[in-house]
């Protein structure tokens, strides 16, 4: 069953790969576990991706203890945790020298393997340490008016509420507004993917053998633009999203694919309103960790990396990793808690898994994901005050620049700056209109008086509300360093102009000195986040952010 899995996920990641993948399961290394090693001990290493960390720290510590032996010398595991994506490159570029690789999924071997021409850089047939199925969280109350967990719900019940005028109120709950839902970007996210897929399998109503006119298909492209009408917003990984949803609860979205283990670690935080875990009527898939033993490994490294395979397959060790919210790879465990109803899951499914199609379907999926997504109206703020001389305003200018360009072409993008009072430099319109004008603008903003914030983004509000478009995701991208010293209107009107408005405020907080409260307080009320940066990561800040539209 483990070798199936592995080759039904190699085409996904390698198509994540064509389409620009460079990162896995987060973002690049994290925390290592280092210490001298003596001549009489025999030093194995392992870099796995970040899920794994809690799991695998503890259970290298009791490896350890036990002081097995290779030849006469005692074996010693380092580990460091380092993101898939990341592991990869650094691996490909000889920046990461480890005896045993366990990334997300053991399809990210093949895409080392084309990538550095070696199909020998690993040993053969790496087997899964943990499983992990796609679900659609959803928050109990909502998954329980769709009927819950005695009806298999699918895409077409979600696309059914999307589509009705009356949201949830159809089912008895109005207070809850429009069915929403976040999706984050398959330019980088497997579970992206996997969703996409998903949708087009729905569309199709297959569940094998997915072809490139099937995705072409006017149906096809059709469901995905139906489906994005739900979208609150796009995202750059799923940590945002589940931030928002612990924050903001059942305000936020009303669903958001993610993995399995990924909800359990959220009910396992005791939120007021628990998530439950979809397994689509239509399908799902399923992902992976494996233990890839790299082949310039010697024997005895090969022979003490056998030995710590083994003892991550025991009972214990596998219990322990089930513990975490994993599936285990030992077919002899059998699944008990967290793996139950109590924490939103279902061990008796995915009832149906979705087949993974060849490469070019998969490029095709991503390309219609893009060319269907639902499109923006987005608002960009600048604060231009006397706070943001030098260098603070140059590298504003070059993020804001980045931003830009990495906007999809459809999308409809203005500019305001700000200082003694807001200014419309750029009146909204698609980005291929204004892009000159844009950069034009951008580069011409001089630091100089004091900061109009609230008048700012109440100005935006305006802009945006002129064009009336409730079918796009409108949005204000907001940077500030400082807070309000010469609007008109307290935060309190500005609050108060938004009403019930569905435009959503993305503010970042810039510089060191920024002051965040009022920022925070447009965040919390917007349902949004306050990401803080200085000059050195703004750039970084700019490209998450292009990721939400």
């Amino acid at each position: 069953m483990f070798k199936r899995l592995s080759i039904m996920l190699i085409l996904l990641i390698v198509g994540l790969a064509a389409c620009g993948e460079n990162s896995g399961g987060g973002g690049g290394s994290g925390s290592s576990t280092t210490r001298p090693v003596s001549s009489d001990e025999l030093l194995i290493t392992l870099a796995y991706s970040p899920e794994k960390e809690d799991w695998l720290t503890e259970r290298f510590e009791v490896f350890n203890s036990q002081r097995i032996e290779i030849n006469g010398k005692t074996i010693v595991v380092q580990g460091s945790n380092v993101s898939s994506g990341a592991a990869r490159t650094q691996i490909r570029n000889g920046a990461l020298k480890t005896t045993i690789w366990s990334p997300s999924a053991s399809t990210w071997l093949e895409v080392l393997k084309l990538e550095t021409n070696n199909p020998n850089i690993a040993e053969p047939n790496p087997q899964p340490l943990v499983l992990t199925p796609v679900v659609i969280s959803m928050w109990k109350p909502m998954a329980e008016a769709l009927g819950w967990p005695d009806k298999d719900i699918g895409w077409s019940d979600l696309l059914e509420l999307i589509n009705d005028p009356e949201g949830w109120g159809k089912y008895g709950h109005p207070e809850w507004g429009q069915f929403s839902w976040g999706h984050t970007d398959p330019e980088i996210s497997t579970t992206a993917l996997s969703t996409v897929l998903a949708e087009l399998y729905a569309a199709t109503g297959k569940t094998s053998d997915l072809t490139v006119a099937d995705v072409q298909s006017e149906t096809s492209q059709q469901y995905l633009r139906d489906l994005a009408q739900g979208i609150k917003h796009y995202g750059y990984n799923t940590l945002v999203f589940s931030e928002n949803m612990e924050k903001y609860g059942m305000t936020y979205i009303s669903a958001f694919p993610m993995e399995e283990i990924t909800l359990i670690d959220f009910n396992k935080k005791g939120p007021t309103t628990p998530l439950v875990a979809i397994y689509p009527a239509e399908g799902t898939f399923t992902h992976d960790d494996p233990f890839i033993v790299m082949s310039d490994t010697t024997a005895d490294e090969k022979a003490a990396a056998a030995k710590l395979y083994d003892f991550l397959l025991t009972e214990e060790s596998q219990k322990l990793a089930m513990s975490y919210g994993f599936r285990p790879a030992n077919v002899n465990v059998a699944l008990a808690e967290p793996l139950t109803m109590q924490f939103g899951v279902d061990p008796r499914q995915p009832r149906q898994s979705l087949a993974t199609p060849p490469a070019e379907v998969i490029v095709a999926a991503k390309d219609a994901w893009a060319k269907n997504r639902k499109p923006a109206n987005i608002m960009v703020v600048v604060d231009s005050s006397g706070s943001m001389r030098g260098e603070k305003m140059d590298q504003a200018k070059a993020g804001v620049d980045f931003f830009l360009s990495r906007l999809p072409i459809q999308d409809n993008v203005g500019l305001i700056g700000f200082s003694n009072v807001p200014t419309v430099l750029v009146p909204l319109a698609t980005r291929t209109e204004n892009m000159s004008n844009l950069q034009l603008q951008v580069q011409g903003l001089i630091p100089n008086g004091n900061t109009s914030l609230y008048d700012a983004v109440d100005l935006a509000r305006q802009e945006l509300d002129k064009l009336n478009q409730p079918d796009r995701i409108n949005a204000i991208v907001l940077l500030s360093d400082g807070a309000d010293t010469s609007s008109l209107m307290t935060i309190d009107q500005m609050e108060d102009g938004f009403g019930e408005s569905s435009i959503q405020i993305f503010p970042i907080a810039y510089g060191a000195d920024a002051e965040k409260e009022p920022l925070q307080r447009i965040a919390d009320f917007s349902r949004t986040q306050l990401v803080e940066g200085g000059t050195d990561d703004i750039n970084k800040i700019f490209e998450n952010l292009s990721r939400y539209f």
